[in-house]
């Protein structure tokens, strides 16, 4: 049952990415997600129950703010007498907590860990290969379609664009395939120097052939993510010198390098347009929602556009309260990467140690994708917590003596509530300089 259960669960996984009914018309309509996920509930969902009890819940303080993004979305539209909503929200968010609990309950080993980091790799960067085909004509794929962009005027007015690489599915955004294949580099580098014999140097075609995907994509987040999972993964696996070495050559490279995505300018154009963004919601919250948010689902209504910046997304619409919750399940996830594997932690598992660094580069490309990009609600973004939660909890069964690795208590709760209050104010006096 329990093998049976890791397949279904990686076989749902790869959906994600691959998107069967996509690739095969035959299987249009078919609800191959749906079957998947309840067959993983029917094998698991007992241990999942166990997952969710009080003592499980305090031992894990993340899966604690995950769950509890469910009453703060619901709240964030009782607040406004709006009882479809807060259902309609709760359901939502309930169907992707499902896709987590499952991953936090089956890959629960580091034999599995390791399993399942590799069939997200491999999944993600096939997609990302069958894109990069698409892209440059070697084979048509119907269901993938390609973006042309604005890119300025000429002297005579005339409109000029650049073809953006876009994925499949949920990741038919040129920026969120550049996230994907973001994370799936990290991954890939991480197989890479856990592999042995020849086989291992296939990581570093895939590695190659994603770094290609992401220049195609035309996304300055991607270049962002990219600069800050590369720093974060130097300084974790050989020393904050090195990293601070690797940001100084990054820096110098970009700015001798001219194109779409090393032009980042926050006084016109994109950056701007989303600077504005930020500031129609943040606008919004001067009010008694500052609290409990304007509603989730609701940034568009306030706003042209969603924020394309996931915290402040979900400090919009879902206050305060809901915006530290989802603040929360990233930091305290980092406060834990950071303990782990130090003498004040000490692991015994040289497999944990390695993916380490990985875990934490994840997890950090990741965050740096979202400040441009709203996509807190997601599988995918729960996908990454999942994997950070996982990582961490096995840790604490081989820490020496086994025990959590961050203890959550009212110190815990003062300094998510302090880091998320700086980390809102520190945006909203961002956008309120910088927006013209």
């Amino acid at each position: 049952m329990s093998s049976a259960s890791m397949v279904l669960f990686e076989l749902l996984t790869a959906t994600l990415f691959l998107r069967p009914a996509e690739l095969f018309e035959p299987l249009a309509g078919m609800p191959i997600y749906e079957a998947l996920i309840a067959g993983c509930l029917l094998l698991s969902g007992q241990r999942l129950q166990n997952q969710l009890q009080p003592k499980a819940l305090r031992q894990q303080p993340v899966i604690l703010c995950a769950l509890a993004l469910v009453p703060a979305a619901a709240i964030s539209h009782l607040t406004h007498a709006y009882l479809g909503g807060a259902v309609e929200s709760s359901i939502a968010l309930l169907k992707t907590l499902v896709y987590l609990g499952l991953l936090i309950t089956i890959v629960d080993t580091p034999a599995r860990l390791h399993r399942f980091l590799r069939t997200v790799a491999l999944c993600a960067t096939t997609m990302v290969g069958l894109c990069l085909i698409d892209f440059h004509e070697i084979v048509d794929f119907k269901f993938i379609q390609h973006l042309a962009d604005f890119d300025g005027l000429t002297d005579e007015d005339e409109v000029l664009t650049v073809l953006r690489m876009r994925g499949t599915g949920i990741f038919e955004d040129p920026n969120d395939l550049a996230m994907v294949a973001v994370a799936a580099g990290v991954l890939c580098a991480g197989l890479f120097f856990q592999g042995r014999g020849a086989t291992r140097f296939g990581w570093l075609g895939a590695i190659a052939m994603l770094g290609v995907a992401i220049l195609e994509t035309k996304s300055r987040g991607g270049l962002l993510a990219t600069g800050v999972a590369g720093l974060v993964l130097v300084s974790f696996r050989w020393g904050v010198k090195w990293g601070i070495g690797l940001a100084a050559a990054g820096l110098m490279l970009v700015t001798a390098v001219s194109s779409r995505q090393t032009e980042i300018s926050l006084d016109e154009g994109t950056g701007q347009e989303r600077i504005q963004l930020w500031r129609d919601g943040f606008d919004a919250l001067k009010s008694p929602d500052i609290l409990f948010g304007t509603g989730y689902g609701t940034y568009s209504d306030i706003a042209p556009l969603v924020a394309h910046n996931s915290f402040i997304h979900a400090y919009v619409e879902l206050g305060l309260f809901g915006g530290t919750l989802f603040f929360g399940c990233f930091f305290l996830l980092f406060a834990q990467l950071i303990r782990v594997g130090t003498p004040r932690c000490p692991l015994n598992s040289r497999l944990l140690l390695t993916w380490r660094p990985f875990i934490t580069a994840l997890l950090a490309g990741w965050c740096a994708s979202m400040l441009s990009l709203s996509r807190c609600y997601v599988v995918p973004t729960f996908l990454v917590i999942g994997l950070g939660i996982a990582y961490c909890r096995i840790s604490s069964k081989l820490l020496a003596p086994p025990r959590q690795i961050l203890t959550w208590n009212s110190v815990q709760m003062a300094r998510l509530a302090f880091a998320s209050g700086a980390t809102f104010a520190g945006f909203y006096l961002f956008t309120a300089v910088m927006a013209r």
